[in-house]
């Protein structure tokens, strides 16, 4: 571990949250086998800078200081659904992992900050909710309200579109897509049990893995097309073959 005053680069130092107080936090690795494998290439910002931004990031979003905390980061290369080398962080307040953020290895463009997976106090039901899935329309404002308190898509708020349920831990969620009029696109995660903010995707990220997930499906419809023009006419007396579908 190394101790570090966050007084970061200075494309951090230039954007300054106002009111901001940069804090003198630990910086250490994250302890898994995948990082330790991984290594920062020359153009990759220091992963000093790259905490300070995810620590300015936080004490935006989520009005949290890491003074005195520790911030454990990691190196991810570039894959197919996000094409740009990150700096991936987890943050322990008081020994508790409670934030995460990721940013661009070489730009520190935010790709992400959110909460560390919650465990509520209370029994709360993570079902889906019906009633929710046809009037979420409490969600969206509330999204709109925080995507444009937070400048989520760097500009004006275009739409606000239910995106769907689930549940972290014993924590109830639900998503929302949020586009800009510039066609920034990001992900916002609430909480269904208390509308806390849980976790924001940036376009910088959520973009790319939108457009990969479109690409994955298209290719699969594909595919599936193939194999029903190559199969061979099921007669009365035939069972359909099932083929199992390559995507490598």
């Amino acid at each position: 571990y190394t101790s570090y005053v966050g007084d970061g680069s200075q494309t951090v130092q230039n954007s300054l949250p106002e009111g901001y107080k940069p804090a003198n936090y630990t910086i250490g690795a994250i302890d898994l086998d995948y990082y330790r494998n991984q290594t920062p290439m020359s153009k990759d910002m220091d992963k000093e800078d790259a905490a300070e931004i995810g620590a300015q990031a936080i004490w935006r979003v989520f009005d949290e200081n890491l003074e005195g905390q520790v911030v454990e980061v990691g190196y991810q290369q570039a894959t197919d659904s996000q094409p740009r080398s990150t700096w991936y962080a987890e943050v322990l307040i008081n020994g508790e992992r409670s934030y995460y953020f990721s940013v661009d290895s070489v730009t520190g463009e935010l790709f992400s900050v959110g909460r560390w997976d919650r465990t509520l106090e209370v029994n709360v039901s993570v079902a889906f909710d019906p009633a929710l899935d046809k009037n979420p329309q409490e969600f969206v404002t509330l999204a709109k309200e925080l995507a444009e308190k937070h400048n989520i898509v760097h500009g004006a708020v275009k739409s606000v579109e239910y995106n769907g349920q689930g549940y972290s831990n014993n924590d109830p969620t639900i998503s929302m897509d949020i586009t800009g009029e510039n066609g920034e696109i990001a992900l916002m995660t609430l909480s269904r049990y208390d509308k806390e903010l849980l976790g924001i995707s940036y376009s910088a990220s959520y973009k790319p893995y939108l457009e990969h997930h479109e690409k994955y499906l298209k290719e699969l419809q594909e595919k599936v097309k193939e194999l029903e023009k190559s199969a061979p006419p099921v007669g009365g007396n035939e069972v359909p073959i099932l083929k199992s579908i390559d995507m490598d």
